[in-house]
């Protein structure tokens, strides 16, 4: 199983980073080909509605950092989108790759795969209810199935580390992720 994690945090060392971390290790323990990518490390403009991805090609006509993000939203089989919660939705980082998802509305090279969400947010559950809904909007629009959203009431550097020693849910999504696999 191939597994791509999108970490859209500013911060590498920051709570989305913990979860998405904690994550990729469980997974690699089971036996899947985890990669991570940072997209704060990667220069990615704005979709300027060209609409070059809806003709022959279907490719987005920006050669910029999304061209490594393309290969590996395709390459991977569950795809896991982690972003801090900003005033009720994703990072600004985050929404970028979502509004650069065009081409697969058109070219369909997403549909049948899996997607999970890892949200952590300073005030909880409760602020991530429309980043949730955004989230399964695209997987629907793009013919994806989506797997569970873990969130978790997560502000300062050290929260995440925390709540996953109390209680580790990245596990829980482990065991999820993996049941897809055999079924």
């Amino acid at each position: 199983m191939h597994v791509s994690i999108f970490i859209g945090s500013p911060r590498v060392n920051g709570n989305t980073a913990t979860m998405a971390n904690a994550l990729s290790k469980s997974l690699k323990a089971k036996g899947a080909d985890c990669r991570s990518y940072y997209l704060y490390q990667h220069k990615i403009k704005p979709c300027f509605d060209c609409r070059l991805c809806k003709t022959e090609a279907m490719e987005c006509a920006q050669k910029d950092g999304m061209t490594i993000l393309y290969e590996n939203l395709e390459w991977a089989d569950v795809i896991i989108f982690g972003t801090p919660i900003y005033w009720f939705g994703p990072s600004a980082q985050t929404k970028l790759l979502i509004d650069r998802f065009r081409p697969y509305f058109a070219n369909k090279k997403l549909q049948g795969k899996k997607a999970a969400l890892l949200l952590p947010a300073g005030s909880g559950e409760g602020d991530c209810d429309i980043t949730i809904e955004q989230f399964k909007r695209v997987f629907k629009a793009l013919g994806m199935e989506f797997i569970d959203a873990i969130t978790l009431k997560a502000y300062d550097e050290e929260d995440a580390d925390e709540v996953l020693k109390k209680h580790d849910v990245v596990q829980d999504l482990v065991e999820k992720i993996m049941q897809e696999e055999t079924v």
